[in-house]
């Protein structure tokens, strides 16, 4: 008797206690995620290796099922190194690196679309004079979501070399902007100078060396030609 009242619905149900709602509304999430939101579930949460991108210009990236929290670094492209100057001691200066911003979006859904653009690398300077065009600059990688456009600026392009070392220029990296954001401005690179070095600036990103930017043309990195820079990052845990 004892048995067969604990198969019934109602002496089941008795025994059962009351459910823990969190419990439930998790179980409702994991069954059904697109329809089920606000638990903050990450890439990582859903065992989803983190996305890189690489690939300048626009690019896309799909918010998979039951993901709708997203952590996403960008960096800007670093500026090319400038040309050594017509004497050999008249070293160029190097690119800046290009800046980083991370944001972390809570509000998106699963299946959305984010766009970003992801900043070119600067190209070296051809003009070996201190009259000469600069090197130019990286490309900005850029995202806008929910209103905000998150912006981690491109390193500037290096100087071109010069006869003497007066009135040498930094060549600074991108400052980087973004509401919400965390942003990390991109280094300097070294300032043309007689006899200098002309290294470009390193990378501020968490991987790699995305957004570095170039040496410029000296005697110590034996060539007169400065380099070209390093494309932006966009990285998506």
């Amino acid at each position: 008797m004892g048995f067969d009242r604990l198969k019934s619905g109602k002496g089941a149900s008795k025994g059962r206690g009351k459910r823990n709602p969190s419990v439930v509304a998790i179980r409702r999430k994991k069954r059904n995620p697109d329809k089920f939101s606000g638990f903050d579930v990450s890439l990582t949460d859903q065992g989803i290796d983190p996305t890189t991108i690489t690939a300048t210009g626009t690019q896309t990236f799909v918010v998979p099922r039951g993901v709708d929290k997203l952590t996403i670094e960008m960096v800007g492209g670093g500026g090319g190194g400038g040309k050594r100057g017509k004497a050999a001691s008249a070293s160029a200066g190097g690119g800046g690196g290009g800046a980083k911003v991370v944001v972390t979006l809570t509000d998106v859904t699963p299946g959305s679309t984010l766009t970003f653009n992801v900043g070119t690398a600067g190209a070296a300077g051809t003009h070996a004079s201190s009259s000469g065009a600069r090197a130019t600059a990286g490309g900005d990688t850029t995202l806008s979501h929910g209103g905000v456009t998150y912006t981690a600026g491109g390193g500037n392009g290096g100087a071109s070399g010069q006869d003497t070392a007066g009135d040498a220029p930094d060549s600074a990296g991108g400052a980087g902007s973004g509401t919400g954001a965390t942003v990390t401005a991109g280094n300097n690179g070294v300032a043309r100078a007689t006899s200098g070095t002309g290294v470009g600036a390193t990378t501020v990103a968490s991987t790699g060396t995305y957004g570095a930017g170039g040496n410029g043309g000296s005697t110590n990195n034996g060539t007169s030609a400065g380099a070209a820079g390093i494309a932006g990052l966009v990285k998506i845990t």
